[in-house]
């Protein structure tokens, strides 16, 4: 596409991908994290301020954000929205309604697609949330761990370069767990995709600030990640934050700028916080490479490989049917296992810079020092600090507060009941409007009136202090409704006040009985004759919730009832039985009564579409029953460095 006088456009398109469906949000709230919220070991001798950080922000809970567990693991042909961004010497292909994810980045000039995207498009339960997807550039705002936006739509709308080039991009959002308004504008400088960021704390008290910045680039035997520094934090699967030299963490082992050489997955947080300049590039043996550098906000830069191992291996297959990919990223902490603060009533920007790079191959071959400062400068040639920080400050002067354009994808209406919620305006740069989705439930409560909800689908509750207040005038008052005691209850069952908890809980389901609050009686409950009834009752109510019948199943296994779990499997939906999980937890009841074949059975054909990173259960299921055989490659998720991490 050559269009002239190198000034950018900005078109609203289709990506045609291949992949899986994302089916509904649920609507039973997720009273502890999709992955664990402890923090990890770090080791002695840690700055003080690393510590403090690594100790502070782990969110409890998604709320207000409900799980997005009901993805499939078919190939459908899907037509995704999207935005493209171009001119004569680059093509950006961004997805507005999968968290403004950049699938593509195509190098015209170089003549190349300097991402990684899956051949498939499939999700995983990695994210805050539950669904991730692997590929392109990811924006993770919130806590430790995949955005909750990684699956919902972001505003989008035109605005004008700030550069004078033309067009660029702007989305925006309001992200609910941290109540954090945040913009991102994606532009063009020549070759080079920016993206400026702002975050706003419109709140008057401090709040935990995590932000990375997810970069997917293809992997082949012999790309090189290169970082100019001396150190890193390594992470694995333990969580144990340590201390390593790089390139070679251990003097005998192997050199982790080469992810293909490693076995085990594991991240490398580059010590690179005093450097003036930051920068993080992948390079492939003959001199192409990409790199990513940024102005000072961003301070820390990672490297996460999967690791040649069996778990390694796996989990690529399982999220894009073969293709190979390494993560390089840029954060605002050192390490990705802190939380900084964004002051109250305050507001952080920063630039990033995405582009193409060449060296030689003798500098791409050479020592990990010098390789590394060839990268940086041929990073350097293609945006010079002194101009990346020049840009910054024209986008700050004459775009980040000004108004957008013309809207190009609608987000949530989160941020607009937010603000009504507030009695407040929307930040500078940043229009909330109504929109015809959840969120209009929720507007009555916030005008004084009263939720009203079918019984089989109740909206989540905020669990803000805002709303914590006006759920509580809500269930004090004369005309409260069954959704004001649910909502009351969940609030208590998360602050761990399980009588008050239960207390409401049962006051709703008195006023009229619903399938969350009933779901949240049982979670309260030990008696497991009374779970399996209330959830058997919540299902009935809400039959499209799968998750009634997999914590059911769970919760009689757990109980040593492996002859009710199947009896309950003869009941539920076709769908619902033959779903993978459902698949895994029959294959458990049928261990625990001794029906090793049948169980087996499952085990040879199963596959378990919301399988969560360094999942286990299959592989330990098979040793259990084949112990002296090794664990099929289709079943071996596991990512430790332990003796758990091989094959029998």
């Amino acid at each position: 596409m050559f269009l002239g006088m190198n000034r950018t456009l900005v078109t609203v398109t289709t990506a045609q991908v291949r992949g899986s469906e994302l089916g509904p949000e649920s609507r039973l709230p997720a009273y502890a994290p999709v992955r664990s919220a402890s923090a990890p070991a770090v080791e002695d001798g840690a700055p003080p301020d690393m510590v403090e950080r690594v100790a502070r922000g782990r969110l409890r809970t998604p709320l207000p954000y409900g799980l997005m567990s009901d993805y499939d693991r078919g190939s459908h042909q899907l037509a995704l929205p999207a935005i493209e961004l171009a001119n004569e010497q680059a093509r950006v292909t961004i997805l507005p309604t999968l968290g403004g994810r950049v699938w593509s980045f195509v190098d015209v000039r170089r003549d190349r697609e300097l991402l990684y995207s899956p051949p498939r498009l499939r999700y995983a339960a990695f994210g805050l949330s539950d669904a991730w997807f692997a590929g392109g550039i990811e924006w993770n705002l919130g806590s430790f761990g995949h955005t909750t936006m990684t699956t919902r739509p972001m505003h989008a709308a035109r605005i004008a370069s700030p550069n004078g080039d033309g067009e660029g991009v702007r989305l925006w959002e309001w992200e609910r767990t941290r109540d954090i308004p945040f913009a991102i504008d994606l532009w063009l400088d020549g070759a080079c995709l920016m993206a400026s960021t702002r975050l706003v704390n419109l709140d008057a008290e401090d709040k935990p600030l995590y932000w990375w910045t997810n970069i997917a680039v293809p992997e082949t035997d012999e790309t090189r990640v290169l970082v100019p520094a001396t150190h890193a934090w390594q992470t694995d699967y333990r969580g144990v934050l340590t201390r390593v030299a790089v390139p070679r963490p251990d003097p005998n082992g192997v050199d982790v700028s080469r992810p293909a050489a490693s076995t085990f997955a594991a991240d490398y947080f580059f010590e690179v916080s005093d450097s003036p300049a930051r920068m993080v590039s992948a390079f492939e043996p003959d001199g192409r490479g990409f790199a990513q550098t940024s102005t000072a906000a961003l301070r820390g830069r990672k490297l996460f490989l999967w690791g040649r191992g069996p778990g390694g291996r796996r989990w690529q297959e399982h999220l894009g049917d073969g293709g190979r990919y390494a993560e390089i990223q840029a954060g605002v902490c050192p390490t990705q296992l802190e939380h900084d603060l964004l002051p109250a009533n305050s507001m952080l920007t920063w630039t990033e810079c995405f582009t193409g790079v060449d060296m030689t191959a003798a500098e791409v071959a050479g020592d990990y020092q010098a390789a590394s400062a060839a990268a940086a400068r041929a990073a350097y040639r293609e945006m010079p600090p002194e101009r990346i920080n020049a840009l910054h400050q024209q986008w700050l002067e004459t775009t980040a507060e000004a108004d957008p354009g013309e809207q190009l994808a609608l987000g949530s209406g989160w941020g607009h009941v937010e603000l009504a919620l507030r009695s407040t305006s929307s930040p500078d740069g940043m229009t909330f409007p109504e929109v015809a989705d959840d969120s209009l439930e929720m507007l009555p409560l916030v005008r004084g009136g009263q939720v009203v909800a079918q019984p089989s689908s109740a909206p989540l509750p905020g669990v803000s202090p805002r709303w914590r207040r006006a759920i509580a005038e809500a269930a004090a008052r004369p005309d409260a409704t069954w959704w004001a005691f649910y909502a009351r209850a969940v609030l208590a069952h998360l602050d761990g006040e399980h009588d008050a908890a239960r207390a409401d809980y049962e006051g709703s389901v008195q006023r009229e009985a619903s399938a969350a609050a009933l779901r949240g009686l049982a979670q309260l409950s030990s008696d497991i004759d009374l779970v399996d009834r209330m959830l058997a009752q919540a299902h009935e109510i809400a039959p499209h919730e799968r998750r009634l019948v997999t914590e059911r199943l769970s919760r009689l296994l757990e109980a040593g009832r492996p002859q009710r779990v199947l009896d309950v499997l003869d009941e539920v939906p076709d769908d619902i039985r033959q779903h993978g999980r459902t698949q895994l937890l029959a294959a458990q009841a049928l261990a625990d009564l001794g029906e090793t074949s049948r169980a087996l059975d499952i085990l040879r054909a199963l596959e378990v579409p919301d399988l969560a990173e360094g999942d286990k259960t299959m592989a330990l299921l098979w040793q259990r029953l084949c112990p002296t055989e090794p664990v099929p490659e289709h079943l071996d998720y596991r990512m430790m460095r332990d003796t758990e991490a091989t094959t029998s």
